[in-house]
């Protein structure tokens, strides 16, 4: 019988371990282990009780018998501590203060044990303690892991770093914890290192899949020199390019227009202005543009920002782009790139510095960058806490050429040159229409940052090699089906993508850390060219709608919800 139940006990045991190991990240494979565990300790605490506790009798105190004519003893069976059977119970001469046994011949033996029989009975404390712990323990096992087995199951859902970060910070946060999710916090080690491995082989993946193509992307370039050089973060300077003259050095208003425009916007403003009322008046009749700029007061007429505040606003959105572009093709986790004004006094690793230009008057394909015009259809406005007459706008849709360079440890390993220019459909979203608006300081941000978005994502799109032609040929159409379109194709590239990472997600660390971007590209060929094609097609423009939202904010609420509309999905 004994033999039967320690092999009933084993079977048990495998069975549990093999059905654990089959989903090691289920939560009922982590309890069933977990409760092995506590089932062993259980059993080892009443091993312990039973084995080193009191020695047990069973006394028969009928007759008294004389020890050597000198100890008064009774008949009693000394059992065994571990298994009180009969089998193992000793039959013994005890000392009536219950302390001393006494050996007796064999034929006294024999005759006291057919009189007096060993009986067995209920074990008394012992097997009441052991029981007591065991079910203190599963009592333990049932209270404290109801909110572990939560934190942990966060952490899996989510299945990003940070939230494994937070399980272990949690677990680690006292000693007992720790020792309580000792599993789990190797476990957490484990997804840590996978989530990066990942990330580094769908990077590989999509390069492969670039440069099969004939694309040079560059962005994809320098995100794997970065995590090749053991960075994780990348600092984005913006800064104007340097002019040895002043705005008001500048004589030619069309040089000033083209490239300077930025480093003085109010003079500019005032000179540009001034510039085309001569010419204007200067005409029988002026043409319909400047009928329009010389009816605009100057409370309306909208410059850029001050270079230093512009410099900022730059820096904010090509980090919002490139992080954009960086999760899609990377993952969110092995690098970030962080505005230059956020990284603080700490010399920066890695920084991806752009010098850049605004430009005007100019156009290619089916993007322009110019000074726009337009009426404010409200007789009086507020701007600020000041009340003006409404009338006409001006306000500027420029271009951008950027300059970068990418310097890792002090070395520069990359740089390039790209022409930009904004999507008017996306700029037309940057004009101001209400009747209450902020200071106009606020305003010309506002403008901005809109436009800023659409140059910065032409700027991606040519870092991932789409072709500056190619790009000048699109436009984003929000009032009809090409929206549709753009929002259709890229939920179909999402898609895609998430079977590649869900593909990713189900292999082992060891499994991933032998495989290359290479193989995996060869056996997911078709899905990685269909989201290669598809970013090729539509050039993000869903996402670049959705930042455009963001941006939008509480100043125009009504037309970020007419926007999420027609692009369908969240902002968030």
């Amino acid at each position: 019988m004994i033999k039967l139940i320690i092999l009933g006990c084993f079977v048990a045991w495998m069975f549990i371990r093999k059905l654990s190991k089959s989903k090691p990240d289920s939560i009922w494979r982590l309890k069933l282990r977990r409760l092995t565990r506590y089932l062993m300790l259980g059993a080892v605490a009443w091993f312990v009780v039973i084995a080193f506790g009191s020695v047990k009798y069973q006394i028969y105190t009928d007759k008294i018998y004389t020890y050597k004519s000198k100890v008064q003893t009774v008949f009693a069976w000394e059992e065994n501590r571990l298994l009180p059977i009969k089998a193992l119970a000793k039959p013994v001469l005890l000392s009536l203060d219950y302390q001393t046994s006494f050996p007796m011949s064999q034929a006294t033996e024999k005759s006291l044990s057919k009189q007096y029989p060993y009986e067995p009975r209920f074990q008394g404390i012992s097997k009441f303690l052991g029981t007591l712990l065991l079910l203190v323990w599963l009592t333990a096992y049932l209270s404290r892991h109801r909110h572990t087995d939560k934190r942990w199951q966060e952490a899996v859902a989510s299945d990003t770093k940070a939230g494994y970060r937070d399980f272990l910070t949690w677990a680690r946060s006292n000693p007992l914890r720790r020792a309580h999710c000792t599993g789990m916090l190797k476990k957490a080690d484990i997804a840590m290192q996978s989530i990066d491995q990942r990330g580094r082989l769908k990077l590989e993946m999509y390069r492969k899949g670039w440069a099969e193509r004939g694309l040079n992307a560059e962005f994809l370039d320098m995100l794997h020199k970065v995590i090749k050089a053991g960075h994780s973060q990348i600092s984005i300077k913006a800064a104007h390019m340097p002019c040895t003259k002043t705005a008001a050095e500048i004589e030619d208003i069309n040089m000033l227009v083209s490239g300077w425009s930025g480093l003085d916007p109010q003079l500019f403003m005032q000179r540009y202005y001034a510039n085309r009322k001569a010419r204007a008046e200067r005409k029988a009749e002026p043409d319909a543009f400047e009928a329009q700029l010389l009816k605009t007061p100057e409370h309306l007429r909208f410059t850029y920002p001050e270079p230093h505040v512009a410099g900022r606003l730059l820096e904010k959105q090509l980090a919002s782009v490139l992080n954009q572009g960086k999760k899609r093709f990377l993952g969110d986790e092995l690098l970030q790139f962080t505005p230059h004004s956020e990284i603080g006094l700490k010399q920066p690793e890695v920084r991806l510095e752009f010098s850049y230009m605004q430009s005007l008057n100019a156009q290619q394909g089916n993007r322009a960058s110019g000074v726009w015009t337009g009426e404010l259809k409200h007789k009086t406005i507020t701007m600020g806490d000041t009340q003006y007459p409404g009338g006409n706008m001006l306000w500027l849709v420029f271009g951008l050429v950027f300059e970068w360079r990418l310097i890792i440890d002090g070395v520069e390993v990359n740089k390039g040159e790209y022409k930009c220019y904004p999507d008017s459909n996306i700029c037309n979203v940057s004009r101001p229409t209400k009747q209450n608006m902020p200071e106009k300081a606020e305003i010309e941000r506002h403008i901005f940052d809109v436009v800023a978005l659409s140059n910065i994502s032409s700027l991606f799109a040519q870092m991932m090699g789409i072709s500056e032609e190619k790009i000048n040929q699109h436009t984003i159409e929000l009032s009809n089906q090409t929206a549709f379109e753009a929002k259709r194709q890229t939920q179909a590239s999402n898609q895609l993508a998430d079977k590649l990472e869900d593909a990713l997600r189900g292999e082992a660390l060891d499994e991933l850390i032998k495989s290359s971007g290479e193989e995996l590209y060869k056996q997911n060929k078709e899905m990685v060219d269909a989201v290669i094609r598809d970013y090729i097609v539509n050039h993000g423009d869903t996402d670049t709608v959705l930042m455009v939202i963001d941006l939008l904010g509480e100043a125009a609420p009504e037309l970020a919800a007419s926007l999420l509309q027609i692009i369908g999905g969240s902002d968030e």
